[in-house]
């Protein structure tokens, strides 16, 4: 493999990912350049972390063992890794004079951790026989994973540096904790599989677990980031040329990050007419919202091709479809010759669950405006559980939202 391919087989996943951020963050995005910059910040903090990396794997410790596992796991890989990240996005942050809302701190973070995965990525890539198979596994678990591990370094920063500043202290621990806690188990379960077959089996358990809390719970945050800028854009005209939160910050009579407060000259009349106004039209948002006739149930038709679900559904899908999958396998792993009739398992959830997973599969297409053939492309399942739908009704239905 030349050297050219084996570049852009390690890189291309985690740019793919700081695109997504960038195009995520829909209130105020941050420039190009200063993107870059984050990403470079990223390869900076690995070049960083494989030098203490050296110095740490020089411990005295058995190899084979659950202390070797979680020993590499913890203290060589999350805090070395997890530790240099953060270091390497206060220097980005503390003289950048776009950080002004919540939401870049989880974009320059997901930059930051994605610069670190790249550089990782080509690493591995370089020294494995099978290249391609060992970039294709990093691409759909180990660069989401660093993704993901910068979103939650991200939120917890934000609530740090924007709320309340009775929690402030426990948020910046939060900030470098969870990180770690995350990625210590994602390489604890991987180091400690080969071990035993009894270790194998928990050590799969806790990582589909931890799957799912990550991808579930980071867009999640992502979400709830993004509305409470939106909310603070909306209550202040000077949010939106830049400057609200840069004044908040150097004002030190003021809370660094909270939301904007009324001015107290306003006269107590006008402050009765908006509160006036604001009874009369409360109630037609939110009714709306919450009396939505069951949109919020997961799997209501999960065998139908027709209509629209949320990434969320389509995940649990896509869960299921791999348990079954693997189910699978380990049935057959033990015989040579492959007998269909024989394996009842085999026989009777064949049809259902293929049926299953091209239905869903099929109306996550819809909900992002395309048609259910789009996902025969190959990888492109793993854009159904990135990409946003639609905010209203499309062509294929009303939104699931």
């Amino acid at each position: 493999m030349s050297s050219l391919l084996i570049f852009l087989v390690g890189v291309l996943p985690a740019v793919a990912l700081v695109l997504y951020i960038y195009l995520l963050d829909k209130n105020q995005r941050e420039p190009l350049p200063w993107i870059f910059r984050a990403t470079l910040y990223g390869v900076l903090s690995g070049l960083a972390s494989i030098l203490i990396e050296g110095w740490l794997s020089q411990a005295n410790i058995q190899e084979g063992t659950l202390d070797s596992a979680f020993y590499n796991s913890f203290v060589v890989a999350a805090l070395t890794e997890e530790g240099m990240k953060l270091f390497f996005l206060w220097l980005l942050l503390r003289k950048n004079p776009y950080f002004d809302e919540r939401m870049d701190c989880i974009v320059y973070a997901a930059c930051v951790s994605m610069g670190f995965a790249a550089l990782e990525n080509v690493g591995y890539v370089v020294r494995a026989e099978e290249a391609m198979e060992v970039a294709l596994h990093r691409a759909i678990f180990s660069v989401p994973a660093h993704f993901f591990f910068g979103v939650f370094m991200g939120y917890f920063m934000s609530l740090a540096i924007w709320g309340k500043p009775e929690k402030r202290l426990r948020n910046w621990i939060l900030t470098l904790l969870v990180p770690i806690i995350l990625h210590g188990t994602y390489d604890a379960c991987l180091f400690s599989m080969p071990l035993s077959d009894g270790i194998l089996a928990v050590s799969l358990f806790i990582f589909i677990l931890l799957g799912i809390y990550v991808w579930i719970g980071g867009h999640r945050h992502i979400v709830r980031t993004l509305a409470r800028d939106k909310k603070h854009m909306v209550g202040s005209p000077n949010r939106q040329e830049g400057f609200y939160n840069k004044e908040e910050r150097s004002d030190k009579t003021i809370n660094p990050m909270g939301p904007v407060e009324p001015t107290p000259s306003v006269p107590v009349k006008e402050s009765r007419v908006s509160v006036e106004s604001f009874r009369v039209s409360e109630p037609t948002p939110h009714v709306s919202e919450s009396t939505s006739p069951a949109g919020k149930r997961l799997f209501q038709s999960p065998f139908s091709f027709e209509g629209r679900i949320r990434r969320k559904e389509f995940c649990y899908s896509y869960l299921i479809f791999l348990i079954w999958y693997q189910i699978v396998l380990s049935k057959d792993s033990g015989s040579s010759d492959f007998d269909m009739s024989s394996d009842w398992f085999l026989l009777v959830t064949f049809i259902p669950m293929l049926w299953f997973n091209f239905a869903q599969s099929c109306k996550r297409c819809h909900d992002i405006g395309r048609s259910g053939w789009w996902q025969i492309i190959p990888f492109f399942s793993l854009w159904l559980m990135l990409a946003v739908g639609d905010s209203g009704a499309n062509e294929y239905g009303d939104s699931p939202k």
